[in-house]
């Protein structure tokens, strides 16, 4: 045992004392790795040969899990919540919920799919901006709530409104917020059929003006028909942006045989489609000027292919459009971008105006709801011009007008699903008709590959769009039903 004393020197110096240290380390004896596993933990196809690996059979069972995974994934999977900021009113429009985040996102993005909103998803601060079918522009947020001695810890999902009408947004509000707290019937409203979420792309303000200027009780039906389109003409012809959308939103109004009447929806389709009020020459009815319902016709060719209207900048370029619809989501804009933030949504409007008119020429006899009564109606009206008449006048008119091709334009529409979903599904809607209604164009857009445009806006609909995957749907199966009849007759 060695001694504490210290110890001295030959020269007569005393040695200092120093501790000695020492360490023991406890642990476990861990084996040696070894390179291949237990025989029983591998597939049998694997160790046929020991000196053979099987990738095959290493990755099939993740590759089945990652694509179960796939399978229910949700459109919006978002990665952190933020606690609600100190000093920070929630809207009315909000719930306090004691669920999963991952359960209320779930809910809230095929809830979104079924109401047709586009929404673009930020994952990383749990949000989401969305625009409705009627230009209704909202801001979805989650929020995490710190529990508290009264309060338990749990999520608000909060809903506001940045554009659009009050009404309309409510509307939407109600079921998405039913939907984050988990009381919306999916499968009830799926399998609902009268449902106009998205389809009335008019205010109210467009309502009450046509009601008011053209509600003549003395007036028969074809005169406020006319009134009301004059009306019409007259807002679209100014310089005011307000007046335009305002103009777009009355022929939207006017082409709706569940708000107007079957016959004033079919005046105003063929006034958007035709540039005229009669129906064939035939027609002796009221006499009036027609060159307003030239412009109107050209003004709307004009927006929907060029994006302007009369001699206007145009702007079409994907790079255009990207660059809107960050715009268009955001509160920051410029005197220029707003500009085309505006030509955009009348770009939308005409598109809707033109698949009204088009629904309505190919299903008048549908709308007409008392096909009996023939004293409040026009003589010999609406079954003068069928509907393929129709159709090849616009495709032919279109051409002359613009010096474009309505078909090609459409397609090109629709082939921006991803980005633009409700003008992709208006212009399914147009492409529908007129492929029911001319074997012309069926013809022409199977030679512009319009079933593969077709098919991909058919998965953005599927995966984020119900009214969209509609449309797509009914396009593919009138393509596909009249494949045979079609080259029967090239034949």
């Amino acid at each position: 045992m060695s001694s504490n004393k210290p110890k001295k020197q030959d020269d007569g110096r005393i040695e200092s004392i120093r501790p000695d240290f020492r360490s023991v380390q406890i642990g476990t004896s861990r084996p040696e790795p070894r390179l291949v596993a237990n025989a029983a933990s591998i597939p049998k196809q694997r160790h046929e040969s020991e000196d053979v690996i099987d990738k095959a059979s290493f990755f099939k069972e993740r590759d089945e899990e990652t694509q179960n995974d796939d399978d229910t994934s949700s459109n919006w999977c978002p990665t952190n919540l933020r606690l609600v900021p100190a000093f920070y009113p929630l809207e009315k429009s909000s719930r306090f919920i004691d669920d999963d985040l991952a359960s209320i996102a779930t809910r809230v993005s095929e809830c979104l799919r079924l109401l047709s909103v586009q929404a673009i998803y930020n994952n990383e601060v749990a949000t989401a901006s969305l625009l409705t079918g009627e230009n209704v522009e909202m801001h979805l947020s989650l929020w995490k709530t710190a529990a508290t001695s009264k309060n338990p810890e749990g999520i608000v999902v909060e809903l506001q409104r940045r554009k659009g009408d009050s009404i309309v947004f409510h509307r939407y509000s109600r079921h998405i917020l039913d939907a984050a707290i988990g009381d919306f019937d999916f499968e009830k409203f799926a399998d609902k059929t009268d449902d106009d979420f998205g389809d009335k792309a008019y205010s109210k303000k467009a309502e009450r003006l046509l009601r008011t200027e053209s509600g003549k009780p003395s007036a028969s039906e074809e005169e406020n028909a006319i009134i009301a389109i004059e009306i019409a003409h007259g807002l679209l012809m100014k310089d005011r942006m307000d007046a335009r959308q305002l103009g777009l939103e009355s022929l939207c109004l006017l082409t709706d045989p569940s708000k107007t009447g079957a016959q004033t929806a079919l005046i105003a389709s063929h006034v958007v489609l035709l540039g005229t009020a009669k129906m064939g020459e035939q027609d002796q009815g009221m006499m009036f000027d027609e060159a307003p319902f030239q412009e109107i016709r050209e003004t709307i060719l004009s927006l929907v292919q060029l994006r302007r209207i009369g001699d206007e900048e145009e702007f079409s370029d994907d790079e255009e459009d990207e660059k809107l619809l960050q715009i268009t989501m955001s509160d920051e804009v410029v005197d220029g971008d707003q500009e085309k933030e505006h030509l955009s949504l009348l770009h939308n409007l005409a598109l809707a105006v033109m698949a009204n008119a088009l629904d309505v020429v190919e299903n008048f006899d549908a709308y007409d709801s008392d096909p009996e009564d023939t004293e409040r109606k026009m003589p010999a009206r609406g079954r003068t011009t069928s509907a393929d008449m129709v159709a090849k006048s616009l495709m032919d008119d279109a051409k002359d007008i613009t010096k474009l091709e309505l078909l090609s334009t459409l397609i090109n529409e629709l082939g921006k699903a991803e980005n633009k979903p409700h003008n992709a599904r208006l212009s399914a809607k147009c492409l529908n008709s007129l492929f029911r209604a001319s074997k012309d164009a069926r013809k022409r857009a199977r030679d512009l590959g319009a079933k593969n445009v077709v098919n991909t806006a058919l998965d953005v609909g599927t995966r984020t769009h119900a009214k969209l995957e509609t449309e797509c749907k009914s396009v593919v199966k009138v393509l596909t039903e009249t494949a045979d009849d079609d080259a029967q007759d090239e034949e």
